[in-house]
């Protein structure tokens, strides 16, 4: 009995799949299924797009922020650089002085008496702030042409260094220096306006030898002739 009713069943089945309305239901169920999913697929699609638009704008913002700290690191770099370049000048420079006050210390006992007035006190300090200032400059560059002119020349070669060094650190503390050396050209045809004769020279002729230079203003104005020998 039950295996006439299956065969029944299974035999109205298959008439049915015949029916067109049948397929057409079938076919609109198939369709509606696969519209759902594709559906469900955009709206997943979607949502990765989004995903993915928000995760390049993240990108792009930490580029943004990554190119702002190297900018900032290569600025700070710079100024690192430019500061350990100063603190290297001024060590540099520091170092400088300390040879020149230990040079000092070798001068004869009266070469230095006669420099108490100029450099006080008895550390590499206090010889820097004496030697900078302009009035003890001037007066260390007439000692030495003293020195030279009365043919003491043993120490100038030391003196002339301390000269050189404090003018030179003197015009540092202006951004326009007020002086400048004067300039001295070798067999230059000497001149009395511009030099002065030193000790053992001849009366008239070139330039052989510039035992001190003189200075001049920034307008031209010479302040002191360079003691030179013909």
């Amino acid at each position: 009995m039950n295996k006439e009713w299956d065969d029944g069943f299974i035999e109205a089945l298959m008439v049915s799949l015949q029916d067109e309305r049948v397929i057409e239901k079938i076919q609109a169920i198939a369709e509606a299924g696969s519209y759902s999913q594709l559906g469900e697929h955009k709206e997943l699609l979607k949502e990765k797009e989004n995903e993915i638009a928000k995760l390049q704008q993240e990108l792009a913002s930490k580029k943004a922020e990554i190119s702002e700290y190297q900018i900032t690191i290569h600025h700070l770099n710079e100024k690192m650089e430019s500061y350990y370049n100063e603190l290297q000048k001024r060590r540099a420079d520091y170092r400088e002085a300390e040879e020149l006050y230990e040079a000092v210390q070798q001068l004869s006992e009266t070469t230095k008496s006669s420099l108490k007035g100029i450099f006080k006190g008895g550390s590499v300090q206090e010889f820097i702030v004496c030697g900078v200032q302009y009035e003890n400059i001037s007066s260390l560059w007439d000692f030495i042409k003293n020195e030279i002119m009365e043919g003491r020349e043993q120490e100038r070669e030391t003196l002339l260094a301390l000269f050189l060094y404090f003018f030179q650190e003197y015009s540092k503390t202006y951004d326009t220096p007020l002086y400048k050396i004067q300039e001295v050209k070798m067999n230059e045809v000497f001149r009395e306006d511009l030099y002065i004769r030193a000790l053992n020279s001849k009366i008239s002729g070139n330039i052989m030898e510039v035992l001190l230079p003189g200075y001049i203003s920034i307008n031209g104005k010479t302040i002191k002739k360079s003691v030179v020998r013909i």
